[in-house]
């Protein structure tokens, strides 16, 4: 904090050359990252990254957990004691998959600072650091979506997408958007025409991607979008203008298409530019014209304009992002593969720039970090500034108590007691989609399975996580399109009052319902409607039945909910939630669903409830809300 300013960093990387060659490039990447760190010393920092796991991502997909421990494990980041980290990394869910990866982190010096549930419609204060990897499509605070393929028709398939998180920092509301648009297949195709065919595309993707913004449920707030927009040069005026006293000579291969053209001057049959499908050369002129003459080749970095009305951007003091040399020893040379672009940017809504601090001390700053050091074959892009209080269009929430912190840490919602990250591998909680796909060294890399994961792996699924996964699937129903929304309970790691024994110490002001049979259980929830996972389950059409053993069915645990609209949803905005119908197919199977419980218990102690399931004399949490 500075004043009443927040500084914050936002910073776009596309990672994807760290996890080819890890052994080298991470220790580089992360050393100039912490540079940068330490620089700006932010209080927020928002750290948005493509190709997570790398170009091969099945085979080296495992070294995403040395990046995450590394960050995690860096003497800078120490005082950074609250964090949530986003990865998208379930390659086996094919049309869900965008390998994007979301990290925040919050220094100790920012007080109040919370996170949007996009289910439940509420903020969540920000305790501790939390990752969540693997499939994290039900994660609810955040919102992903994988474009629609016929965005990109050249393509059979693609892993291009967003993913959008919500921030409250001292009543300051913001949305932050990690994106990733499609790059240029061929450089032949791309001169072709102006705009490009592949500019279309991305202009429509991200145009479908702000409409979505604007039409969804959720109040408008104001949002900055940065990512690796694979924004490219006007290739064909730009080979116009390189090659005007020139001569041309086309080369054709299969099917009787150009497959390479040579400029060479008129005269005297010097080469000036070679073009191929994945061939960009200017050759002696290269460096001087990418590199240095920033100004002049940003009079064909177009694509922006098409959302002038919409988005705004920092001047551009640096040079194109996008192809660097991933030699490591080379951080200043371009590859010669594409026509060097400004790929790598920070867009924002007009609305979002009136929430940072424009004066002589606190100008914002747009830059590239890393410029002499191999960063791969992108530089990462940061943007520095203050950030004012008060200025978001929410209410402010129950002001969060101060308390000391630890640098506690919990992976997909499984507290994490190690004292050695060394120990710790983030995929040995993960989940997947399907284990069948999973490429075998990055199985042989895990030691264990969570829980979640019992079955798959030949084991028995705990009581908890049975619990918990009917809970998940019960909130799929109860959100299913021309269904009233319903506020749900749901399970949480961050839990400071978390105990094993039967009896919970109540408030003053506290309450404790106890349902001593599966009978009585129907009366025991506090709430105006009740609504059983049984009768939701019906109404899908889908049957569990009952244990043989014991007649106890899953109408033991219940949603609390009402039929208005949560605080802020826009009731004028479409109510449609965002679930799709695969997610009928994560119902559990009957064999899964066992729920032998005799006994349900409600407490509540300040603003925070808790239902415990006892099971053989042992009492279980299997969710908490706290209000905010």
């Amino acid at each position: 904090m500075e004043g009443d300013f927040t500084r914050a960093l936002l910073i776009t990387a596309n990672v994807g050359s760290i996890f080819e060659d890890p052994d080298h490039m991470l220790k580089l990447w992360l050393g100039e990252f912490l540079k940068t760190m330490k620089h700006y010393q932010p209080g927020f920092v928002a750290l948005h990254c493509q190709e997570v796991g790398g170009k091969n991502y099945e085979a080296s997909m495992q070294h995403v957990n040395e990046f995450v421990k590394s960050i995690l494990a860096a003497e800078e980041l120490q005082k950074y004691d609250r964090g949530r980290f986003f990865l998208d990394e379930d390659y086996t869910a094919a049309d869900k998959f965008t390998a994007l990866g979301n990290l925040y982190f919050v220094h100790e010096s920012v007080e109040n600072v919370s996170i949007w549930d996009f289910i439940d419609c509420k903020f969540i204060p920000v305790e501790g650091r939390e990752v969540l990897s693997g499939n994290i499509e039900n994660v609810q605070i955040k919102e992903k979506s994988k474009f629609p393929q016929h965005f990109f028709p050249e393509f059979k398939w693609s892993r291009k997408g967003f993913l959008r998180t919500r921030w409250n920092i001292n009543n300051c509301v913001f949305d932050l958007v990690n994106i990733h648009l499609f790059h240029d297949a061929s450089n032949i195709i791309a001169m072709q025409s102006s705009p490009s065919l592949y500019c279309s595309n991305r202009q429509q993707a991200l145009m479908h991607t702000l409409d979505r913004f604007k039409e969804d449920q959720y109040e408008s707030v104001p949002h900055f979008i940065f990512g690796d927009f694979n924004f490219r040069l006007d290739t064909r005026s730009l080979v116009q203008e390189l090659t005007a006293k020139t001569v041309s000579h086309q080369t054709k291969g299969k099917k009787d298409q150009v497959s390479k053209i040579v400029y060479t001057e008129e005269g005297n049959g010097k080469v000036v530019l070679t073009v191929e499908q994945k061939y960009f050369d200017h050759h002696d002129k290269h460096l001087d014209v990418f590199l240095k003459a920033n100004k002049w080749l940003q009079n064909f970095d177009k694509e922006t304009t098409a959302f002038k009305e919409r988005l705004c951007e920092y001047e551009i003091n640096f040079p194109p992002s996008y192809p660097f040399s991933e030699d490591i020893k080379d951080g200043m040379s371009y590859m010669k593969t594409r026509c060097p672009s400004w790929c790598d940017r920070i867009l924002l809504s007009k609305q979002a720039k009136e929430i940072l601090v424009h004066d002589d001390k606190q100008q914002p700053k747009y830059e590239v970090f890393g410029r002499e050091v191999c960063m791969g074959d992108h530089k990462p892009v940061c943007l520095f500034a203050c950030l004012r209080p008060g200025k978001g269009n929410m209410e402010r929430g129950n002001p969060i108590i101060s308390r000391k912190r630890t640098l506690s840490i919990s992976i997909n919602g499984e507290d994490i007691f190690s004292p050695d990250l060394a120990e710790i591998n983030i995929h040995d909680y993960a989940h997947f989609q399907d284990n069948n796909k999973l490429f075998p060294g990055f199985v042989a890399s895990i030691k264990r399975k969570s829980e979640s994961q019992g079955k798959s792996m030949g084991k028995t699924p705990s009581f908890q996580n049975v619990a918990t996964q009917v809970l998940a699937m019960e909130k799929v129903l109860l959100r299913w399109p021309k269904r009233p929304l319903a506020r749900h309970h749901s399970s949480s790691s961050e839990d400071g009052l978390d105990t094993d024994d039967d009896s919970i110490a109540s408030s003053k002001n506290g309450r404790d319902y106890a349902c001593d049979s599966p009978e009585n259980a129907n009366g025991c929830i506090d709430g105006d409607v009740q609504i059983s996972v049984a009768t939701e389950l019906t109404k899908a059409k889908t049957t569990i039945p009952q244990m043989e053993h014991e007649n106890v069915s899953v109408e033991n645990v219940h949603a609390v909910g009402t039929n208005s609209v949560p605080p802020g949803c826009d009731s004028n905005k479409s109510s449609t939630p965002a679930v799709t119908a695969p997610e009928l197919a994560q119902l559990p199977s009957a064999n899964e669903v066992i729920i032998p419980s005799t006994q349900v218990k409600i407490s509540q102690v300040d603003t925070t409830k808790y239902i415990h399931i006892r099971q053989n004399g042992t009492s279980t949490r299997i969710f908490r809300e706290t209000s905010v």
